[in-house]
């Protein structure tokens, strides 16, 4: 058994949780832990420092949170733990989850971070804290002020510790370490590892276990990538085609600045877009309120800068739009991941001016992915449009791009329609044309656009019918494979959830679109 397959099968209970933290992660619902809590927990609980070289989503805050709320005594009221972050949002994020996972612990929990009044925040702390997330600037500002000690902080947490080199903040970050405990425990955090955090690391950690979550963790290949090459002066047009061609459900079109931010998102508005920004030029209480209007889906286009982004996490993201390519290969793949959640398939496009096709060629490489020239959905979405009806006297049109179809799979199809074939001279086409049964009463036809072509069986179908759609066997009627696409008949009642539920998903490798059939 290789060491992935036995990563996979581990449980949370395999990992020699206590049983408080065990019950909080059952009632939330865990079972098995992702592959950076498999790693990381064990090598905490038994004490190492560990660098995690992970992305947002990969389920960072329970490797770390879950060995450092067993390490605490509750019966000591000074803060044993600290957890630094870059950005309020995500120290809000960490907290909530660290609170979630202490349900069951007489454990205090407190969040300080800029944008909220520091005299509640160092009241909290007076009410004793076991745990302190913080912000980099707003802890330094709490430790100048003597309302936080850090004396007995024997376990220290650096979460995305590349943004907060971004942001300027590893100097103040390198402060903080000198004023915790020589014993301390350590983990870091981060998606990259630049050099300043490297040594950053060798500098303040001890023999540190090293864990890294390769980008292919991301599920990149789940996301469809595209670009779109175009003079700088014409991108905003270009955008707004391309956002009412793709018709996202929700999006988020990434800046690389704030100055441009504010100004693509006045542009889009002028032009009668549904949109927001956020970036750092913004109020805190602005911010959050564009947050939370973007995760109740009342805004549907979400213009952001990478700092801004950090700590949104929002499954119905349909859409990744770099409207500025990304200064790395690093940032793409994690602006990109920010689309294709909860198992469904997502689409991002990137804007290169012809002065960046080098840019986009060295990401290309380093991704190792597809990016292909944008096409429109319906140039691209390989639909089963039947040829309309001949009228007297009119020769057939060719399926646009379509190879000919056999008659044997025309009769298979049972639909009336006409197909080109060859016939013994090349060029002369016959037709072939059967009556079409109707879906049996109170079923309804879907159609999905793969087949036997993309290696999907009927029983792959049923198969996703089942466990995707949550169907039982008397609820599918019928499933028809053919070479390019394929047919399914489902009770009336379910045909919507069913599209609801699949379309958008992978099947064996392929992402599929499932639709109800027109005539």
């Amino acid at each position: 058994m290789t060491e992935q397959e036995q990563t996979e099968e581990k449980l949370f209970k395999d990992l020699g949780l206590s049983p408080e933290i065990q019950q909080a992660i059952d009632e939330i619902g865990f079972d098995k832990p992702s592959p950076i809590q498999a790693e990381a927990i064990p090598e905490l609980l038994a004490g190492h420092d560990v660098i995690g070289q992970a992305q947002t989503g990969t389920g960072k805050t329970a490797a770390f949170g879950l060995p450092m709320l067993q390490y605490l005594d509750p019966a000591n009221d000074e803060v044993q733990a600290i957890v630094l972050t870059p950005t309020r949002e995500l120290c809000i994020q960490v907290t909530q989850a660290l609170r979630s996972y202490a349900e069951h612990l007489d454990i205090e929990i407190v969040a300080v971070f800029g944008g909220a009044p520091i005299r509640s925040q160092q009241a909290q702390l007076r009410s004793g804290a076991h745990v302190v997330v913080a912000t980099v600037g707003r802890m330094k500002d709490l430790i100048s002020r003597r309302s936080l000690v850090l004396t007995a902080a024997r376990f220290v947490v650096l979460d995305e510790a590349d943004e907060m080199l971004d942001l300027g903040f590893i100097e103040d970050v390198e402060r903080i370490l000198r004023m915790c405990p020589s014993g301390r425990q350590t983990a870091l955090f981060s998606a990259t590892m630049p050099p300043p955090i490297k040594r950053l690391a060798d500098t303040f950690m001890y023999d540190p276990v090293t864990i890294s979550i390769t980008p292919k963790t991301l599920t990149v290949d789940a996301i469809e990538q595209a670009f779109v090459e175009v003079p700088g002066r014409a991108k905003v047009d270009k955008l707004i085609e391309v956002v009412k061609e793709e018709d996202p459900e929700q999006a988020i079109l990434f800046c690389r600045t704030k100055i441009g931010a504010s100004r693509l998102e006045r542009d889009l508005k002028n032009r009668g877009l549904d949109v927001k920004a956020l970036h750092g030029d913004l109020s805190q209480g602005v911010r959050d309120g564009v947050m939370l209007a973007f995760k109740n889906h009342r805004c549907k286009l979400l213009v952001a800068t990478d700092i801004a982004a950090r700590g949104l996490d929002v499954d119905h993201v349909t859409h990744v739009i770099n409207y500025d390519i990304p200064n790395s290969s690093e940032t793409y793949v994690h602006r990109i991941g920010r689309t294709g959640r909860a198992g469904r398939t997502g689409r991002a496009i990137t804007f290169v001016t012809p002065d960046q096709r080098r840019d986009l060629e060295q990401i290309k490489k380093d991704v190792k992915a597809s990016i292909s020239e944008w096409e429109k959905p319906e140039d691209r979405i390989e639909h089963a449009r039947p040829p309309r009806r001949k009228r007297r006297g009119e020769q057939p049109a060719p399926l646009d791009d379509q190879p000919a179809v056999a008659v044997e799979e025309v009769e298979e199809f049972d639909e009336v329609v006409e197909v080109p074939l060859e016939g013994p001279g090349g060029d002369q086409p016959e037709t072939a044309s059967d009556d079409i049964p109707d879906a049996r009463e109170g079923a309804v036809k879907l159609f999905v656009n793969r087949g036997s072509r993309s290696d999907i069986t009927e029983e792959d179908l049923r198969w996703a019918l089942r466990e995707g759609a949550v169907l039982s066997d008397d609820q599918i009627s019928d499933v028809r494979v053919l070479e390019r696409f394929s047919f399914v008949e489902v009770d009336g009642d379910v045909a919507e959830k069913t599209v609801e539920f699949l379309d958008g998903t992978k099947l064996k490798g392929s992402g599929i679109r499932v639709e109800i059939a027109r005539s």
